[in-house]
């Protein structure tokens, strides 16, 4: 697995200086790219789709740094609620990449890819929700 680095601003255009919006941008970049995610699957393509899991692994880890400041600002149940929210849409898109990566039969690329994009749906959400109390 080969990932090549993701500029600031690359996916999504210029950046807003306003760290909310900035924040809503990403979210609804990584919503975009999740939500391709499983008629990739779908499609058997294991090498497309190991890139693309990848691209979005390395875009929401990227996001999940650039969040850490806010989320530490928050009461401690919250922060750790988005956190483990966070991590567990970490693990889910690792286990993806594995699963393209090793492109066994049978696959279960199309359930995790599912299980991939309901996840960041519901976290973003979850940290739209948290943002819009500040």
């Amino acid at each position: 697995m080969t990932v090549d680095p993701i500029q600031p601003g690359e996916l999504f255009g210029r950046e807003p200086a306003d760290p909310v919006a900035r924040s809503r941008g990403a979210h609804a970049g990584i919503l975009e790219v999740a939500r391709e995610l499983p008629a990739l699957a779908n499609k058997g393509d294991h090498a497309v789709l190991s890139r693309e899991a990848s691209r979005l692994l390395e875009l929401f880890v990227r996001h999940a740094e650039d969040e850490r400041p806010w989320v530490l600002r928050l009461p401690p149940l919250t922060a750790r609620l988005i956190q483990k929210g966070q991590q567990r849409v970490v693990d889910h898109l690792v286990s993806l990449v594995l699963e393209a990566d090793l492109a066994e039969v049978p696959c279960r690329c199309p359930d995790l890819a599912d299980e991939v994009a309901s996840l960041i749906e519901v976290q973003i959400v979850s940290e739209e929700w948290d943002q819009s109390d500040r």
